[in-house]
């Protein structure tokens, strides 16, 4: 049987892996190696009594400190918590527009309640050279609600240079609804779409999210057609679920990371203690993928 694309890309990724990370050590090694985590930041609400944003913030910056990922795609998150998480993390930069005014969120130390899908990236290790945002319905271009959505939902979606590889590599962060499955279906549909139309030259591709879905569902056929679910072909890995709801006991997976054009050698959901019992009702989940030199 002739090996398809990913099975080389493998063969070769091992070479370039070997003695290069070791299976208790994620932070990059290579400089063709690229980190990346999606984390459901849980919006600030009064309701969650001891685990309110209050009491979490600290230990989400100690996550990002000590996980140090390339990249980062945050949902849910809301203004003052990405004011904070940026003076707390003077190493990234980020971008995001408010889901609801399609506006970059303001700089505020006050409750700001619109929520973005932020992604947040190392300035030493990568270049953004372009960026957007496209909403998850009929009329992508503006703010809007699709189909059975109960909510506006967005996808942030930047285009960046590696500065080590100098590979350039596109990266999309979103939040399918909860509620709306018409719309979950359609969503991953558009997303698929847009991520052929962007991605015409075949860079790496990384999709983090909250899909709200496990990726057994069929409404993710058209994603598998040009992405790859992570946390399946990572050569190490995990089978945890992610939505914990501030409990011992996590239930469903609704957090992935999909990626194409590269190697995914660690996926890890992250469940140890960073300061906090819980940083969010999701546990963020971090993936290790190797890119190709451009030499």
């Amino acid at each position: 049987m002739k090996p398809n694309l990913y099975t080389k890309m493998f063969l070769c990724g091992t070479l370039l892996l070997a003695g290069a990370c070791s299976d208790d050590d994620e932070k990059p090694k290579k400089s063709t190696n690229i980190s990346v985590v999606s984390f459901n930041i849980r919006v600030d609400n009064p309701v969650d009594g001891d685990n309110v944003w209050e009491n979490r913030k600290a230990a989400a910056v100690t996550m990002i400190e000590y996980e140090q990922p390339t990249l980062i795609g945050l949902q849910e998150a809301q203004p003052h918590q990405i004011t904070y998480l940026a003076k707390n993390c003077p190493d990234y930069a980020w971008y995001g527009l408010g889901r609801d005014t399609g506006e970059c969120p303001p700089e505020t130390d006050s409750y700001a309640a619109e929520e973005c899908m932020a992604i947040f990236y190392k300035t030493s290790e990568v270049e953004l050279l372009d960026k957007g945002t496209f909403w998850l319905s009929p009329t992508p271009d503006v703010p809007s609600k699709g189909w059975d959505a109960g909510y506006n939902r967005s996808c942030t979606w930047g285009f960046f240079r590696h500065k080590p590889s100098g590979r350039n590599f596109y990266f999309f962060n979103t939040h399918l609804d909860n509620s709306g499955t018409e719309a979950r279906k359609r969503s991953l549909q558009l997303i698929a779409e847009k991520a052929k139309e962007f991605n015409s030259e075949a860079h790496p591709m990384f999709l983090t999210a909250d899909f709200n879905s496990d990726t057994d569902e069929t409404i993710f056929a058209p994603l598998f057609r040009v992405m790859h679910d992570a946390r399946k072909l990572a050569t190490i890995t995990d089978d945890r679920a992610t939505f914990n709801g501030y409990k011992e006991t996590a239930t469903r997976k609704l957090d992935h990371i999909f990626f194409s054009n590269c190697l995914a050698y660690r996926f890890k959901t992250l469940t140890q203690n960073y300061g906090a019992p819980y940083i969010s009702d999701h546990y963020p989940i971090k993936g290790l993928f190797v890119i190709p030199r451009t030499d």
